[in-house]
């Protein structure tokens, strides 16, 4: 009880989100003292755990998958709208990086020859002497002197661990009021950016590289306004998000496009000169050595948290993934294509007394379609719920071969028990 008081955020107030209209935003928005998270309904959340704020953080974190590259970023930004994307990461960054060596020191030296100074000797003895009556003598004495940019950078650095306590300091159970800083204005914001970019332009050392860009985000996205002490940092919809976390856990084939079905367009005003129109596009494919391709559909729908069989995949879902599976398995040429198999994932939180399991994957039928004879591999799409937690734990680990090899595994076994059921 002590500790869950200890632990317990202040103001702090927690929202699940069912991904239906105006009710999609996920991320945080702080406003004043209070503090509103917003998280999908499907990820295990305990406001009186003592993981909180690695929660929240693992969390945020996935957000920042909206705004990296994308071969389709026309696609990212009809599903997703970040707000406050610059900073939220780089906060964490400063805070960790403060707590882990304190404040920013002077850490490089200039050094100049015969002005006021501390003298470095062994530089000094460095230099060429002048022996006068067996005496040596060194004309040219060199003293290291406080470098003005890296004291700036110093005033910089104090600042931006400062606002980006003031942000999110509750998730590290500190406050900046022991941090004194100068007055913060359109100017002094001009004048941080440029020297901040001058220091990346001449450095190239990886480790102040990365201080820098941290350092640089603090303060491209603090307003000038002292006043403003509203945050918001989030996605208008995360279905785009678990997508991507999928596909780094599951997915081994990163250029799509000879796995995309094709079509196009022959019109008379262009006197049938064809023109293509846009590809369908697989979520995620899994290429196994013995011919053997998984088509994964990341569905971030309701049903691993109601059950009700309304939220599940509609047939133009299903029908895709049909229609992928035809075209791989008949005209993929860059790959010996053996068999074809489908599958759908959606979230759930797996300690949820509704699908309660011990297991990150919990297989729950298969969809069909009605023309056709459903003999072939592809034409059954399995059905998947995997725990979003621990997708948000793990998508950007490197070695994922246990959650695929369990996968591929379930398909290949429920293919086949699918088969009975059906009698094909």
């Amino acid at each position: 009880m002590c500790s869950s008081k200890i632990n317990k955020i202040k103001n702090f107030h927690p929202h699940p989100v069912t991904g239906k209209t105006d009710d999609s935003f996920v991320g945080l928005r702080i406003k004043g003292n209070d503090i509103h998270f917003f998280y999908p309904e499907s990820y295990r959340f305990d406001e009186e755990s003592l993981k909180v704020r690695m929660d929240i953080i693992d969390l945020l974190r996935t957000i920042s998958i909206a705004k990296t590259s994308s071969i389709e970023p026309s696609r990212a930004n009809n599903t997703t709208k970040v707000q406050g994307e610059y900073a939220l990461m780089s906060y964490i960054w400063v805070i960790r990086d403060f707590l882990a060596n304190g404040f920013y020191i002077n850490r490089e030296k200039t050094y100049k020859v015969n002005e006021s100074g501390r003298v470095d000797w062994k530089r000094t003895m460095g230099t060429q002497p002048i022996v006068s009556n067996r005496n040596i003598i060194y004309p040219n004495i060199i003293v290291s002197v406080k470098n003005e940019v890296d004291n700036l950078i110093v005033d910089i650095h104090k600042y931006c661990v400062k606002k980006s306590i003031d942000f999110i300091g509750w998730l590290f159970n500190l406050s900046s009021s022991f941090i004194e800083t100068k007055p913060f204005n359109a100017g002094i914001k001009k004048l941080y950016v440029a020297t901040i970019q001058k220091e990346l332009d001449k450095t190239f050392e990886d480790d102040k590289r990365i201080r820098l860009k941290h350092l640089l985000n603090v303060v491209v996205g603090l307003d000038t306004n002292e006043n403003n002490d509203e945050f918001v940092y989030g996605v208008d919809s995360y279905y785009y998000i678990f997508e991507r976390m999928i596909d780094s856990i599951f997915g081994n084939v990163k250029n799509m496009a000879d796995f995309n079905p094709k079509a196009s367009w022959q019109l008379l005003q262009n006197n049938y000169q064809e023109r293509n129109s846009r590809d369908l596009r697989p979520d995620t494919i899994i290429v196994r050595d013995d011919g053997s391709v998984f088509i994964l559909d990341s569905k971030f729908y309701r049903f691993g948290f109601t059950g009700d069989e309304s939220d599940l995949p509609e047939t133009t879902s299903i029908q895709k993934q049909i229609t992928y599976g035809e075209y791989i398995s008949k005209y993929v040429t860059k790959v010996d294509v053996k068999e074809v198999y489908n599958a759908f994932l959606l979230p759930y939180d797996k300690e949820r007394d509704k699908f309660r399991s011990e297991d990150n994957l919990q297989y729950i039928g298969f969809a069909k379609s009605k023309w056709k004879d459903n003999k072939l591999g592809y034409e059954l799409v399995h059905t998947f719920l995997i725990d979003l937690h621990h997708v948000v734990k793990t998508w950007s680990r490197l070695n994922h071969s246990d959650d695929v090899e369990r996968l591929v595994s379930e398909i290949l076994e429920h293919n086949e028990e699918a088969k009975g059921i059906l009698g094909v």
